[in-house]
Order: C-alpha cells, then structure tokens, then sequence
C-alpha cells in the first residue's frame, strides 16, 4: 500500500476519533514522523475533528445550574462549632477552635472546586456523547465506502468479462452452434460457442425453461458417438457462461440432470441439440 492508499483508507479518521487500538495509533504516529504527506493529513483530519465537535456542541441543560447552586449551598452551609472539653490541655502547636480570618477563603475554595467539579463532569458526559456520534458516524462512513468501492469492483469485473467475451465471439476461429429443442421440447434452444483454435466452450442459455428445484442443466460434446461432460450450467446466469475446454466435438446436446451434475447424460431428459458446422 503506497502513501496515498494508506490516507485514503479512513485510518486517519478514525485515530483522529479515538476510534482505533493502542497499537494501531501507535503505527499511526510512526507514519505520520516517517512521512509528512500522511502528518500533513492527519493534522488535518484532527482540526476537522476539533471543528465538528465544536459545531455540534450542545448548551448544558437548564436543570445543570440547580444542581450547582446545590452543590454549593451544600458546602457553604454553617457547620456546628464543637468546643473542647472541659479541663482538657492542649499542646501549643494544636488548632484552637474558634472563628478565624482563613474560613471564609476555605470556604470560597470549596464553592469553586464543586462548581468545577460539576462543570468538569457535564463537559465530560457531552464529550464522551459525542465522541460515541462522531465514531457511529464514521463507522457508518466507512461502510458505505466498503459497498461503493465494492460495487465499483464488481462492474469492473462485469466490464472486463464481457470484452473478453466480446472477443471470443469475434475471433474467426469461434465457431457458434445453434442447438434447438428435442420434440419432447420444442420451444427450447439454446446456443454453444467453440473456439476450436483455444478449445474455449461459452454456452447461452437464455433459451432453455428454468430448471425445477433440485436439478441443473448439464453441456455435453459428442466425440466420436460418446458424450463428454462440457459442464453444469449455472441457474440464473443471463450472461455467456464459460464452460469446460473440449478438444473435439460432432455435437452438443444439453440434459436435466440432478443438481451437481451426473458422469453419464440421462438421454431422456435431453431438451436441446445441434451438430457444429460442417459435420
């Protein structure tokens, strides 16, 4: 994978997210000291980062500021003095109980760090409650890229088959073999096309009636008055099926036969046949 792939790959994203492993960001970081191209990205993916969270932000709800207030009632609230006993001696160094100058500035410490606390625990939960959306949404980002790419790849592979097919059909050497139905069959046909330079076999079996369940279209070659399986036929296929290579043929014909095929062609249940071109 050269350096753009790997940026490509949304690997960035979701260390940016917080959405990857301790070993995965830590070969993040490698990459990103070793390339500036992929430091470059991922600097940027983190001010995006920084930037949609600070979209999306949220004010904290109206019932937050009560929460506070009781907070800090609770600890500016005066506490009962206890004196000490009777006839007890206290060493110098010990605290004298009493009202003094440092309790009011204690107690203005105390308010600040509820207030603080409670600030620091709803800044949190609203990031921690974002963190969880960016990361669903570039889960779901990420999926949808999977699909699409995997979409793409299946029409390239649709794309490239049928320019070979188109190819194969154009080549002098590719002979097309009509095959018509039986009389048991007659509305079925069917069509074989034989390269006899390559031995290549494609079969169009758009003609025949869709098979029961439990069965499967088997292609056979004659050579020399014996049959040679060319092939099951796969159901539903619209397209040209490439079958097995056959070296020498008279004939093709096509049987039902059980699904996965038989060695030998159940001749009773034979639906199309047609000999090649100058046999």
């Amino acid at each position: 994978m050269n350096i753009q792939e790997y940026i490509d790959s949304g690997v960035l994203e979701l260390y940016a997210a917080g959405g990857l492993t301790p070993a995965e960001s830590a070969e993040v970081d490698q990459m990103a000291a070793q390339h500036p191209q992929v430091r470059l990205a991922l600097e940027e993916c983190l001010r995006a980062m920084e930037a949609y969270a600070l979209t999306h932000a949220k004010a904290p709800r109206p019932e937050l500021e009560d929460h506070i207030i009781r907070q800090m009632e609770a600890v500016t609230a005066p506490r009962p003095e206890t004196a000490h006993p009777q006839g007890r001696v206290l060493p110098f160094d010990s605290p004298v109980a009493g009202p003094t100058n440092l309790q009011p500035a204690n107690r203005w410490w105390q308010m600040a760090a509820a207030v603080l606390l409670v600030l620091s625990v709803g800044a949190n939960v609203f990031l921690y409650s974002t963190l969880q959306n960016t990361r669903s949404a570039l889960a779901l980002a990420r999926q949808d890229s999977r699909q699409y790419a995997l979409q793409v790849h299946q029409l390239e592979q649709r794309n490239l088959q049928s320019e070979n097919l188109l190819g194969v059909l154009r080549n002098p050497n590719t002979l097309a073999v009509p095959l018509k139905g039986v009389e048991q069959h007659p509305g079925a046909q069917a069509t074989v096309f034989w390269n006899q330079e390559t031995k290549e076999v494609y079969f169009d079996a758009s003609g025949l009636p869709q098979a029961p369940t439990g069965r499967q279209y088997q292609l056979w070659a004659l050579a020399k008055g014996k049959p040679v399986d060319a092939g099951l036929v796969k159901p539903a296929d619209s397209t040209l099926q490439r079958m097995k290579t056959v070296a020498e043929a008279q004939a093709f014909a096509v049987t039902l036969e059980p699904e996965g095929g038989s060695v030998n062609p159940t001749l009773e249940q034979m639906y199309v046949m047609g000999t090649s071109p100058g046999r």
